[in-house]
């Protein structure tokens, strides 16, 4: 009996400790469970989703590797105008609802690119590499800008903006070139691939019927200066718009802007993928056009050269090329690496180096 009574008192003295320890261990468990993650949502299955699963305007993990394409761009000169700069004091001058100087957004957009650019031994070169504007007077100020691109015979003239309207839900991607269609091929070629680029990279909401806008849109049989005064190749991206609240938003944001510079980063590569048209002056060699003369010059299709499968075999239309001589057509005779037309009457003139230098150009006289 007296054992049985000992027993019972030891079991009274543990039962505290007995408690505690499972309370503890409830306690444990229960703390565990509440930090446990959420289980992920299920993705929708790829086999059997619809369009309506996904959302278009959800931006994916951040990432920018480079294309086996972007090799294309090796070698090429391609000036990038971030558009604006230098007007911080005019208030509210090209500003977002709560201040965001779209100045500032240009800038490192372009300063992204040249990243990517120069990382795919591009010659790249920056209109500006702060906030400051290149002439105090406006359109002086726009003239240099090109002027920079007409110097050094670039292959493109990319000048980056973006947009503003009077209203505060339109945001959209356009690429202006200068004039009609026909103005300059290559310019409207390049803006198509920025283009697509660029949608793919934001993925606006909104989207124009025709994102390619001739600039006479915005000034009537003007332009923008610094598509009209461009003797390259020229085009210029609005991407998205500072004045809605919610881009004006994204726009503050650097990766953000790194994927607008992706865009167009892979817009070019597509661009150079197809391939550049070149054309040189063979004869006379020194430009000089005489009445008479024979004038040749040697045709580049931007791809026969790079060899492989098929490329032996004409790439270019018998009819893209248009030899004029002060406005009015030349026949003109040739293969599919060089053409030869002879200048009749008298007088003569100079064969515009400038030009022959550009992609897609039609070469004439001075």
């Amino acid at each position: 009996m007296s054992r049985l009574t000992g027993f019972v008192a030891e079991v009274r003295m543990l039962a505290p400790y007995v408690l505690a320890a499972v309370l503890g261990g409830v306690l444990v468990w229960l703390g565990s469970w509440a930090l446990k993650p959420a289980p992920a949502p299920l993705s929708p299955d790829p086999l059997r989703s619809s369009f309506n699963d996904y959302a278009w305007v959800a931006q994916p993990a951040p990432a920018f590797p480079r294309p086996p394409h972007a090799s294309f761009l090796e070698g090429l000169t391609i000036v990038v105008d971030p558009g604006h700069g230098g007007r911080a004091d005019r208030a509210g001058w090209k500003c977002g609802p709560t201040g965001l100087r779209e100045a500032e957004v240009n800038l490192r957009v372009a300063q992204f690119l040249r990243g990517f650019l120069a990382a795919t031994e591009v010659n790249v070169v920056l209109t500006r590499e702060a906030d400051v504007y290149l002439d105090a007077d406006d359109q002086a100020d726009l003239l240099a800008r090109v002027a920079i691109a007409n110097e050094l015979r670039a292959d493109l003239f990319l000048s980056i903006h973006h947009n503003a309207g009077k209203s505060a839900e339109a945001n959209y991607t356009s690429v202006f070139y200068h004039g009609a269609p026909d103005h300059s091929p290559a310019s409207l070629d390049v803006a198509g691939h920025l283009l697509a680029g660029l949608r793919d990279a934001l993925r606006l909401e909104q989207q124009l019927a025709c994102g390619l806008v001739s600039d006479y849109a915005i000034y009537p049989g003007k332009g923008f200066a610094v598509l009209r005064e461009a003797e390259v190749p020229a085009v210029l991206t609005e991407s998205s718009f500072h004045s809605n609240p919610a881009e004006e938003r994204r726009l503050r944001d650097p990766v953000y802007n790194r994927r607008e510079a992706y865009g167009l980063f892979l817009g070019l590569a597509r661009w150079a993928q197809a391939g550049l048209p070149a054309v040189r002056l063979i004869q006379p060699e020194d430009g000089r056009v005489k009445a008479g003369e024979t004038i040749i010059v040697a045709l580049d299709d931007g791809l026969s050269s790079r060899g492989g499968f098929g490329l032996n075999l004409p790439q270019t239309r018998s009819d893209s090329l248009l030899v004029e001589l002060d406005g009015q057509p030349l026949s003109h005779s040739g293969s599919r690496r060089r053409a030869r037309w002879q200048v009749g009457g008298r007088g003569c003139g100079w064969i515009s180096q400038t030009c022959l230098a550009s992609t897609y150009c039609t070469p004439g006289s001075s």
